[in-house]
């Protein structure tokens, strides 16, 4: 199915291969912007409780980074798995998507609270801490990214889109390596602050594979923002709200993720 010379089933998310659940019905009521706006809003506000529990959860053991792996392994795979339920039934994300939201959040609270330990073991001083300092970070993209929208200053082409699914293919291949590699005691360069120098010429690579990393991120955000005004435009079912939100969500925990080490890599810089 294609919308305005769009082809629904082109999308650089794989969240949004199925089609057939924002095909129109007659009588049912439609899909909004601001719909989709307040389902991402309160997945995003669940994500910052999870985070909190995650914080108070990590307050009451012995934090360290064989807990960071092991609570990494655990969300990765849980999530996956009620990832790919959304994605093989957009129906269910109304109750599946506040659960990932809430579990992604304990992991990125747990995640926040060990780069910040780290960094005050180390000297390292971050106004506000990390978390505050990644959280506007995030915010400033998503605003750049919807004004650069808004304005059609940046469009998700076919080619656009095509480029940048490409290389998200490949940034989340190395992440895969990485951790795998990193079960078993092989840290890979760069990827993590953690693994990264903290002066000479390392540094400033981990600085840049950062940034790039974040951009390609942010960029998810514009094709992202297509897909869900062309299945605004098309008459998709208001039901579907919850699964454009749950789309959105996973690119601004990416952001997020990728905003944390970059506070931590200036601040180490600085």
């Amino acid at each position: 199915m294609a919308i305005r010379g769009f082809n629904l089933t082109e999308s650089s998310n794989p969240a949004f291969k199925h089609e057939e659940a924002f095909t129109p019905i007659s009588g049912v009521e439609t899909a909004s912007v601001q719909g989709v706006v307040n389902k991402t809003a309160m997945l995003t506000a669940i994500a910052f409780i999870g985070g909190m529990i995650g914080i108070w959860i990590a307050k009451q053991i012995a934090l360290t980074m064989g807990v960071l792996i092991g609570w990494s392994l655990g969300t990765a795979v849980i999530t996956l798995v009620l990832y790919f339920m959304a994605v093989a039934n957009p129906m269910r994300a109304v109750a599946l998507a506040p659960l990932y939201a809430l579990i992604q959040g304990s992991f990125l609270g747990v995640f926040t609270m060990l780069i910040d330990n780290y960094l005050a073991s180390s000297g390292y001083v971050v106004a506000g801490g990390v978390a505050l300092q990644a959280f506007v970070i995030t915010m400033a993209i998503l605003v750049s990214m919807l004004a650069l929208y808004y304005f059609r200053i940046l469009q998700a082409t076919p080619m656009f889109t095509r480029v940048v699914s490409t290389v998200v293919v490949g940034i989340f291949i190395a992440y895969a390596l990485s951790f795998v590699l990193n079960l078993f005691g092989v840290q890979v360069l760069f990827i993590s602050v953690f693994t990264t120098p903290t002066s000479g010429s390392g540094m400033w690579i981990g600085m840049g594979l950062n940034l790039f990393i974040l951009l390609i991120a942010s960029l998810m955000l514009i094709i992202d923002f297509k897909r869900v005004e062309d299945h605004v435009k098309a008459g998709s079912p208001k039901r579907i709200e919850w699964y454009l939100g749950f789309c959105l969500l996973i690119t601004l925990i990416w952001i997020y993720y990728e905003s944390v080490q970059l506070s931590a890599r200036i601040a180490i810089l600085a």
